[in-house]
């Protein structure tokens, strides 16, 4: 009988951080590259080595040792060194998924830069896979897929090679890791290994590799050491007597071979979240919530303001530093590394990677201020006028919502204008400014004097239309108010209500009504509290508390005007203060939740904000959701560009213990940006603002969202739901003060609600909408402080610009737009995609001629379109459009 051939890959798993410093691996990266240089330059019976699919290694390293770029570079040329497509690898059910592209693009343009981009999607250690995984990695060329974690046994259907679908249909061949990635890192051909250890992982390998007699062994670790005696360890296997002939090799070669003899016709579809054999820590996606917030708030400005406002100033000959920007995403994807954004950390890596994302919040927001001070310049100057807002549409489709926007006038009263007509404004918040004292050089040398005191006014306006990306100019007139901002006005009021809804407060309970279905909603929101007995990687309840609910609020005031209408609320928990007080007993520590409930005029969302300040530890804080729909099996949430189903209760939840889990398969799911409930009646959906977290409750139909988990350790043996052994780290509790989450915190979420016929378009185009894609500017000499810039005198452009313009728009309000940027030639760059079933034609309109280029998601052309264009139902598609022929 032939012997089955056994593929060892030599590689490392490189976490940049965790409960070791960045700075830790640094140091660790260079002695460990150098070692491996050494070593396959020395022995060529070592055929090559996997550094964990990153592309960042590379440069990280070189930054240190440039003087070994062309050793690096001859080695990643030959494929003996093996990294990309990856720039980091990244928590991929935490972010943004254009942020995933991004992240995959930039790490194969830079491993192939350097010679080649391994040919494999390399998923060793994620804590789940994103559903549209194999479409992007098919995308950008990739042939083949290794992952680890995800996946039930009896998914796999009795091999471990099979196709794995993304929801637009794209597949890719892929290897799941039953045995992880680490069972051959202490290869050995002593006979007690031999016998005890290896034989024993190979024979249960081959039992589920029928397909096939090649094999896949990883023989690695974290942050592990290249092993130079591995030539020879695998030529004393082959000298002993089983029935596996040995080879070192890559994963690449194993999955060509593998695949080559046998094309396994087995699929698997979409999100990969299974925690049989592989952890995957669905309650740290709420662990750390400040991180989460703030990744959520970054993402944001680049994607849905920065990068598309670069675009529209690109077009008037405004540019942003590339170099810039990519420093920006390259610190992003620091922070979206795995175990990053999860936050499973020691503190002063959680500290590094929330600061990594401040900064480049930072960033953006004073790229954001120059290039609207810049294009407001401009506006002026063809005007002639000063003193004017200037709203930038940052998406395609028009804006047809509620704008709010800061302005500083001289004068407590004054008139919005559009073309001279007046424009109905709310005056949300206005605070006389002490103008201060502004130093005056004299002859006789600096003399103080008085600055004139103006006035701070927040505003909501209904703008006048932009048909996409484009802007619009208004005169803030303080001399002819015709037309006043209107204000708040606060009343003795116990509901608030628009065209959509009513909501009341009575008897210290919410009640929602929506007024055309004349369906209502009794004690709406609840707020659920129970210990947490877990660490930073899980969530584990007492065994026998009983959660404490509070769902009784107490009135602050109501306040209405044109176009808002406003309910502020109270709420006092009294709670345990840590652990040992909840196992007795002790109930006596308030928090206060402080809920302001918004309608605008005309808005199909609730919007709704939470105010609290945590001095409590060791507990779980979550809002529960009551919802028209009655006992849900299903629920419905957002990744990528389509809706997954999911079930509500755990298929597998009451045997997994017997089953032998690694973890209990809790239904509490991530979202995007979405999660929605719906029956024949009706739906009912979320949108949240760096809420990551919930779990569908369908006894009481109800949608609970984590809030925050308090938690003060990394490294817990014994779970209630993760039985056995500590993740990651043995016999070792690192105590992680910060993470107890004793801090201010504000949360911000919308319900939406209307009949069943409410589709895919219409719940993407509501998360649109919440998400604004819009900024304003306010062209004013008294406050030089409100913008990170305006205190700094810039070089102002000299060529005019219109008081309005569109410069790029579609004409169909089923089709969404996920990015826009500024490309080569004058060009921009827009990734589209279609979240329905059925395909749907568009065309793309611009101020101009234009030509436009299919991409891949490498950038790279495939093809010219004409006219309207078709997209299919779940798919996407990236143009390049060109203001005429590219030069």
């Amino acid at each position: 009988m032939a012997k089955k051939e056994v593929y060892v890959v030599p590689h490392s798993h490189w976490d940049a951080e965790w409960y070791f410093t960045c700075e830790d691996s640094h140091i660790l990266l260079i002695e460990n590259m150098d070692y491996l240089i050494n070593v396959l330059e020395r022995d060529p019976a070592f055929p090559s080595y996997t550094f964990d699919g990153l592309a960042c290694v590379i440069e990280e390293y070189l930054a240190i040792r440039p003087e070994n770029s062309a050793r690096i570079e001859a080695l990643i040329r030959a494929r003996r060194l093996m990294v990309g497509p990856w720039y980091t690898q990244c928590d991929s059910l935490l972010i943004r998924t254009e942020s995933l592209i991004r992240n995959l693009v930039y790490g194969t343009k830079i491993a192939g830069h350097f010679g080649h981009s391994m040919n494999i999607g390399y998923l060793p250690d994620i804590f789940g896979q994103h559903a549209w995984l194999p479409a992007f990695f098919t995308d950008l060329g990739i042939t083949y897929c290794v992952l680890q974690r995800g996946i039930y046994t009896d998914q796999l259907n009795g091999e471990l090679n099979f196709y794995w679908r993304a929801p637009n249909q794209a597949m890719i061949a892929t290897n799941y890791l039953y045995f992880g990635y680490g069972p051959g890192k202490f290869l050995s051909a002593q006979p007690d290994y031999l016998e005890q250890r290896l034989l024993p992982i190979l024979d249960q390998l081959s039992a589920m590799n029928q397909g096939t007699d090649k094999l896949l062994l990883p023989a690695g670790g974290d942050q592990v050491l290249a092993n130079a005696d591995f030539p020879a360890t695998v030529a004393a296997l082959n000298r002993c007597q089983t029935g596996y002939h040995f080879t070192l090799a890559d994963y690449e070669t194993y999955m060509e071979d593998a695949w080559a003899d046998t094309d396994f016709p087995h699929i698997i579809d979409g999100e990969l979240v299974g925690c049989q054999k592989s952890r995957i820590h669905r309650t740290c996606h709420s662990t750390r919530y400040d991180i989460k917030q703030q990744s959520w708030q970054t993402e944001h400005l680049m994607l849905d303001q920065l990068e598309p406002l670069a675009s529209l100033a690109s077009l008037y000959g405004i540019t942003c530093p590339a170099r810039l920007m990519d420093t920006l995403w390259k610190t992003v994807f620091s922070a979206h590394a795995h175990n990053g954004l999860e936050a499973t950390n020691a503190d002063p890596v959680n500290h590094d990677i929330k600061q990594r994302l401040i900064s480049v919040e930072r960033s953006a927001l004073s790229l954001i201020n120059l290039l609207k001070k810049k294009l407001s310049h401009q506006i002026t100057r063809q005007l002639g006028q000063a003193n004017l807002l200037v709203v930038f549409n940052c998406d395609i489709h028009p804006l047809d919502q509620l704008v709010s926007a800061v302005l500083f006038t001289r004068s407590p009263h004054f008139t919005l204008r559009h073309n001279g007509t007046p424009v109905c404004c709310t005056l949300l918040r206005q605070e006389a400014i002490d103008g201060g004292k502004k130093v005056i050089v004299t002859a006789q040398g600096e003399k103080l004097e008085p600055a004139d005191n103006y006035y701070r006014s927040e505003i909501l306006f209904t703008p006048f239309p932009t048909a996409g990306l484009g802007y619009q100019a208004y005169v803030v007139d303080e001399e002819n108010i015709d037309e006043p901002a209107t204000p708040l006005t606060t009343l003795p009021a116990t509901h608030i209500e628009n065209g959509h809804y009513r909501i009341t407060f009575h008897a210290g309970k919410l009640s929602l009504e929506h007024i055309r279905l004349h369906q209502r909603i009794e004690d709406l929101l609840t707020f659920v509290d129970e210990g947490d007995d877990g660490d930073e990687f899980d969530f584990s309840p007492l065994e026998s508390e009983r959660p404490l609910l509070f769902n009784t609020f107490r009135l602050i005031a109501t306040e209405r005007g044109p176009l808002v209408s406003r309910m502020t609320l109270e709420s006092v928990l009294c709670l345990p203060q840590g652990m040992a007080e909840r196992k007795a007993g002790q109930q006596d520590q308030p928090l206060t939740i402080r809920t302001r409930l918004e309608l605008r005029h005309n808005d199909p969302a609730i919007r709704v904000h939470h105010d609290l300040h945590n001095t409590q530890t060791e507990h779980r804080l979550r809002v529960q959701i009551k919802t028209p729909v009655e006992r849900p099996v299903y629920s419905y949430a957002d990744q990528g560009y389509s809706v997954l189903r999911r079930e509500t209760a755990g298929r597998y939840v009451p045997t997994w213990r017997e089953a032998g889990f690694v973890e209990k398969p809790v239904p509490i799911h991530t979202l995007e940006n979405l999660v929605y409930l719906k029956d024949a009646r009706c739906v009912f959906g979320v949108m949240t603002k760096g809420m990551k977290e919930y779990e569908v409750l369908p006894e009481e139909n109800s949608i609970a969202f984590t809030l925050f988990r308090s938690v003060g350790l990394l490294g817990k043996d014994d779970t209630q739901w993760r039985p056995g052994r500590a993740s990651g780290i043995n016999n070792k509790v690192v105590y992680t003060p910060d993470a107890l989450m004793q801090q201010p915190m504000a949360f911000d979420y919308a319900l939406i609600f209307d009949d069943h016929r409410m589709d895919e378009a219409a719940l993407y185009s509501a998360v649109k909408k919440y998400r604004e894609h819009h900024l304003t500017y306010h062209v004013q000499s008294l406050n030089t402080f409100e913008e990170r810039l305006e205190r700094f005198t810039i070089p102002l452009p000299d060529q005019p610009a219109p008081a309005a313009a569109m410069k790029l728009a579609i004409d169909n309000p089923r089709i969404f737009m996920s990015m826009c940027k500024p490309g080569p030639d004058n060009a921009l760059i827009i990734r589209l995609f279609n979240p329905g079933d059925t395909p749907e034609t568009f065309r793309i309109n611009s101020s101009g001629e234009q030509l436009l280029h299919r991409l891949s998601l490498r950038e790279e052309y495939q093809e010219t379109l004409t006219g309207a264009i078709i997209l299919s139902g779940k798919q996407y598609l990236t143009l390049a459009v060109y203001p005429s022929q590219p030069g």
